[in-house]
């Protein structure tokens, strides 16, 4: 690692690995940034220092805690603060925390699973087993759109690739086949990163009239497949908002208020980012104004990322299930067992059911400890995901929990698709 030239900054990054870059007044070791790692020069320590010390003071900055200012001048920073003007150009769809949930409620802290005593894993297991029994059968149907062929059938692309195809072709045509491909419908892709999934979705609905794309990011992404799509001669309305999902008040985003339907789409969002985004489709049919949600097709991730104050389906998990609040972050712990990985190909997984779980559960010979350990891991993900199915349920939707694609192409292979009960067309 090469050491800091004399006019740049001693202070080392450890989150980048290397020294700041920033340049320094002469004779100092530190930029303004870095100023209080500093130590008093021997002409400091005499007479007068207390001064020295209240005129070179930085606190961190009220507005964002990351930056920091010299106190002396807090009251003129505040006025010229970037994060300021930031804020004060935000657009009115941005509202702090719209859909957080009940912020009332206190997070749990997380507890790894290797400090629970075996008791209180047992007894959420057993809650697992039992719960898992009563919830309905989730079936595979895994589904392919014609838009895709030409790709899936290119035989350079290597498997990673052709993955994310799959997914997408059969989610897809899980909005076709759920009827939510309409004429005047704003399809809105949450968590849509560089946008590969809306730019598929877009090619399958070029031919319907006076509709849109919009993708929701808190990202700015490079090469983005909308800039693509926008490229290409297509009549479809692209939109691109740049918005932390929990504060997006999608009602207020005046572009796509005139259309007749929204759908809301996603494939992968990681743990708590799916509940932000049923919240944000929720709560935008019950604002004031007339917000037709036609439905959704979310497809799940990471659900040992999920958070108890924004979660959907505590109702579920508590009422139904009788999993107490303590217990949620034990539970998305263990779904991770799923997706912990065997060595082995998926494949190999004879014993697994077309529901995700794993052969025999009563302590058959043939079942290896790590596929019990898999399957208990798909059944909690499976609790998790119907907490959501009955929320939607709640909000009038009609919805589906399906496996769309195979855990030969992804371990991640469940979906909910929704659509709203008595929808005019």
């Amino acid at each position: 690692m090469s050491s800091p030239s004399l006019s740049t900054c001693r202070y080392f990054v450890k989150r980048k690995k290397r020294y700041c870059r920033m340049t320094v007044k002469q004779g100092s070791n530190y930029c303004g940034e870095h100023l209080p790692q500093e130590r008093e020069s021997p002409s400091e320590s005499r007479i007068g220092t207390e001064d020295v010390k209240a005129s070179r003071k930085r606190v961190a900055c009220p507005l964002d805690p990351t930056h920091t200012c010299y106190a002396t001048k807090l009251v003129k920073h505040l006025k010229v603060c970037n994060v300021k003007q930031l804020r004060d150009a935000q657009p009115d769809y941005i509202v702090k925390g719209i859909n957080c949930g009940e912020t009332s409620i206190e997070s749990l802290p997380h507890v790894p699973l290797s400090q629970l005593d075996n008791s209180t894993l047992d007894r959420v297991l057993q809650k697992i087993d039992v719960a898992y029994e009563s919830m309905p059968h989730v079936p595979e149907i895994i589904l392919a759109h014609s838009v895709l062929k030409d790709e899936l059938s290119n035989d350079t692309y290597g498997k990673d690739v052709r993955k994310h195809l799959l997914q997408n072709a059969s989610l897809i045509a899980h909005l076709q086949r759920a009827d939510l491909v309409r004429d005047d419908t704003c399809f809105i892709e949450f968590g849509a990163g560089k946008g590969k999934l809306t730019y598929w979705l877009a090619q399958a609905i070029k031919e319907q009239k006076s509709s849109a794309v919009m993708l929701v990011d808190r990202s700015s992404h490079r090469h983005k497949s909308d800039n693509k799509l926008k490229n290409e001669t297509i009549s479809l309305d692209i939109i691109r908002v740049r918005a932390d999902i929990a504060d997006l008040a999608l009602n207020s985003v005046k572009e796509i208020e005139h259309f007749k339907n929204k759908v809301g789409i996603a494939k992968h969002l990681c743990g708590a980012a799916t509940d932000l985004t049923m919240r944000c489709l929720v709560q935008a049919m019950r604002g004031e104004a007339e917000f037709h949600v036609a439905g959704m097709v979310v497809a799940f991730c990471c659900h040992h990322r999920c958070e108890y104050t924004p979660y959907v389906g505590k109702d579920y998990l508590e009422k139904t299930c009788g999993f107490r609040p303590s217990e949620f972050s034990i539970l998305c712990s263990i779904a991770s067992w799923a997706t912990c990985g065997s060595g082995k190909s998926r494949s190999a997984k004879s014993t697994e059911t077309d529901n995700g779980s794993v052969g025999d559960q009563n302590g058959s010979d043939s079942v290896s400890p790590l596929q019990k350990r898999e399957s208990i891991g798909r059944k909690a993900k499976a609790l998790l995901n119907w907490g959501r199915v009955e929320y939607l349920k709640n909000a009038g939707f009609d919805c589906q929990l399906i496996n769309y694609t195979s855990t030969d192409v992804s371990l991640e292979n469940m979906c909910i698709v929704s659509s709203r009960k008595s929808t005019t067309k």
